[in-house]
């Protein structure tokens, strides 16, 4: 439950962002550890400098684009969004949808 009270803790501070982003934030678990992986599409090419600037727990996860053409990243994504039993083959355990 800790976990996923910082992945809703993270998704409450970008709430004054909603109108620039929407994204996916999955809780995925390989033997005792609970990795965060997530998917988050912004409106334009980068992270709007607000969302930098006001919420400071994006620090805390690396962010890198996505190239929307590969394979193996729509299936990764199409895994995330349809919150399927295995992520890039570990378990799935839990998902939020800022939206």
């Amino acid at each position: 439950f800790m976990v996923m009270n910082k992945v809703g803790g993270f998704l409450q501070r970008m709430e004054p962002h909603r109108k620039y982003c929407f994204g996916v934030m999955c809780i995925l678990q390989k033997d005792n550890l609970f990795p965060i992986t997530g998917v988050w599409l912004f409106r334009g090419q980068e992270i709007p400098p607000n969302v930098l600037a006001e919420c400071g727990d994006i620090e805390l996860y690396n962010w890198t684009k996505v190239d929307h053409t590969d394979e193996k990243v729509k299936t990764r994504i199409e895994d995330m969004f349809c919150q399927t039993d295995y992520i890039d083959g570990i378990d799935h355990i839990d998902c939020k949808v800022f939206k």
